[in-house]
């Protein structure tokens, strides 16, 4: 964790990644790495539970990569791609549904919403059996009629509720991953003291998100990630050098709703039935996500002079970060009973839906400044040291605190604008000590001041 100034901020690790270049003749790379259920060894374990002897794992990883010349000597270029979708064995569901016997007596009955009825069915699905009696969550059948079943009904009600047939649905759910990498290099060697190196890194993901109780909601969720650079580099002399470099950082993650229909409504609600066990709708959290954009200009002069190893340089970078989620946003509603979802009566736990934006853009200005030097003390000891100062802007929506200052409670709570740091110095320190003669031993010693 002793890092040098020229990488600042935040006092975690620091990875720097190193893509290879073409040469002067064409290299490639082809590759496959295979698991799969029908290779893969019982699990002896999963036959004395009575589990399923080969359940799904099919992990395949492959790629393939070509670098080579565009100019002799002068341009190159290097790629590789690779694609990896696993596969896993999934966790069965289970809820209950009107058989199409079931389906025909609701059909049948006046004042049912016929929207709320339509829906169910093109959702829930039909039950291929009916349940034996007890076997629904409530311990009997579903009566529909006009009244709640939990407050108990009168003697006329129960003569005019009708009893629907109601069996189980089993269903799989899918469980994947689909991972897929790629880098990209080009190099461009314009002289002696000057040369270009771009270079590209993708990281992409994709997630099935099971968090909504029917397959047919599900979605895969994308995780992306892409980094650009493009990079100069001059030879002033034999001992001062200068790199100056653009990046582009680009980051999302964003779980949607889907394109469902309800028709009336402007988005598909959560809806929720409990004697049924049913839950119709997308995962209750979506639609929600973040964006980073950052963009970087870094300036490094390196110097050469004696014992000393000099090194300046320049980090500045803008980001832009929109976040988006309401809580409730598409609407929640929530019944005990069948009937009373099919008859439009107020839900009895939950109705709600939240309205209006609830997004953050965390736009903010961030430079840096540094020196440092690599002193060769001794044949034994060599000291660097070095400092840096950083200054970050308040994120543009943090600022938008004073308009909240309508709820001020002197003495309790004030709501203001935030002022940044304006003394982040942050000073580095090492040793490196090897005593004697044998070489096969070295003292470190460091110190260094971050900010986050």
């Amino acid at each position: 964790n002793q890092i040098s100034p020229e990488f600042g901020h935040s006092s975690g690790g620091q990875f720097n990644s190193v893509v290879k270049s073409g040469g002067n003749a064409f290299h490639g790379t082809a590759y496959d790495y295979l698991q799969n259920r029908n290779l893969n060894a019982a699990d002896n374990q999963a036959a004395l539970n009575g589990d399923q002897l080969h359940p799904r794992y099919d992990n395949n990883r492959f790629g393939g990569s070509l670098g080579g010349p565009i100019k002799k000597n002068k341009i190159f270029f290097y790629g590789l791609y690779e694609y990896n979708p696993v596969g896993t064995s999934s966790t069965p569901g289970a809820l209950f549904a009107p058989t199409a016997a079931g389906w025909s007596t609701l059909t049948g009955i006046q004042g049912i919403n016929q929207t709320n009825l339509g829906q169910l069915k093109t959702y829930l699905g039909t039950a291929p059996t009916a349940a034996a009696l007890g076997a629904t969550p409530n311990g009997a059948y579903p009566l529909v009629g006009p009244g709640n079943l939990s407050l108990g009904w009168t003697p006329a009600q129960t003569a005019a509720a009708k009893s629907i047939q109601i069996g189980q649905i089993s269903f799989n759910a899918p469980a994947f991953t689909n991972n897929e990498s790629g880098v990209g290099a080009f190099d461009f060697n314009i002289s002696e003291k000057d040369s270009l190196r771009a270079r590209f890194i993708l990281n992409r993901q994709g997630t099935i998100d099971t968090n909504a109780a029917l397959p047919v909601f599900f979605q895969t969720v994308p995780t992306n990630a892409y980094l650009a650079t493009f990079t100069e580099f001059h030879t002033f002399s034999p001992t001062v050098t200068n790199e100056f470099r653009l990046g582009y950082n680009r980051y999302s993650n964003v779980l949607s709703a889907g394109n469902y229909k309800w028709p009336g409504l402007d988005q598909f609600p959560n809806i929720n039935v409990f004697d049924l066990n049913a839950q119709l709708g997308p995962d209750g959290n979506a639609p929600q996500g973040g964006i980073q954009n950052q963009y970087q200009l870094t300036d490094n002069l390196s110097w050469t002079k004696g014992a000393h190893s000099l090194k300046f340089g320049f980090d500045g970078w803008k980001q832009i970060s929109p976040q988006f989620f309401t809580q409730r946003g598409r609407g929640d509603y929530e019944w005990s009973n069948l009937s009373d979802y099919l008859f439009d009566y107020n839900p009895d736990y939950i109705a709600q839906r939240s309205l209006g934006g609830a997004e953050y853009y965390g736009d903010r200005v961030f430079t840096g400044l540094y020196v440092n030097d690599n002193w060769k003390a001794t044949q034994h000891l060599t000291v660097s040291i070095g400092m840096r100062y950083e200054y970050e802007t308040i994120p543009y929506s943090v600022r938008l605190q004073t308009r909240n200052a309508i709820s001020n409670v002197p003495g309790l709570i004030v709501f203001q604008e935030p002022t940044p740091g304006k003394k982040d110095f942050m000073p580095r320190v090492g040793l490196a000590y090897s005593p004697g003669t044998s070489g096969k031993t070295s003292i470190r010693a460091g110190f260094g001041r971050s900010f986050d």
